[in-house]
């Protein structure tokens, strides 16, 4: 079995990625009981307090397979973010992310999104970065599209959640990546409007 990764404290301008705490769990269940994350994720619609410290004690632990930070503001919860490893050959990850809503909105997780894909392609030397998403969440797609994510395409059937195939959007980011959009955000929503 490989060695788990380890969980570096990233600092940036308005945030802080860190490993989870227990004090995160209430923050991590007010997240996850929201409508938009029960519609846009994969979380249990019976989210439970349980399942909250769970998830930071135990699913965001360190491992060979993924390396999960917590994203603090002002000294608060307020995201997860994560860098699951898809091939470690192939230098490919894949990125994935839920905002606290109090925190949406704020470019808390725009930032977020370039430290991890600096740490990616920097201390983790990828070369690929894929991020995925319902098709329909604007706000997963605004946050890759400011951290230089190219426009993402439509794909049929991409997700499985909740014992059904879903529509989503993919794109997919090689180094050495853009940090700043490259192309308009109307030329995004032009792209994912169908």
């Amino acid at each position: 079995m490989s060695e788990p990764l380890p969980i570096p404290v990233l600092t940036g301008d308005l945030v802080t990625l860190r490993p989870h705490r227990e004090s995160d769990a209430e923050g991590v269940l007010e997240r996850a009981v929201d409508p938009l994350s029960r519609r846009f994720t994969t979380v249990p619609l019976e989210y439970t307090r349980e399942m909250a410290v769970d998830y930071v004690t135990e699913f965001t632990a360190p491992s060979p397979d993924q390396i999960c930070w917590a994203v603090e503001v002002d000294g608060r919860y307020a995201a997860s973010i994560d860098l699951r490893i898809l091939a470690v050959d192939a230098g490919a990850g894949s990125l994935g992310f839920a905002t606290h809503q109090d925190f949406r909105g704020r470019g808390v997780m725009s930032e977020s999104v370039r430290m991890v894909v600096a740490h990616a392609f920097g201390e983790l030397a990828f070369r690929t970065v894929r991020w995925e998403a319902h098709a329909g969440n604007w706000g997963s797609a605004k946050a890759v599209w400011r951290a230089g994510f190219p426009v993402p395409t439509f794909v049929p059937d991409l997700l499985v959640e909740r014992g059904r195939l879903l529509d989503g959007w993919m794109s997919t980011l090689h180094a050495p990546a853009p940090t700043a959009p490259v192309a308009t955000w109307d030329e995004v929503v032009a792209a994912l409007t169908r």
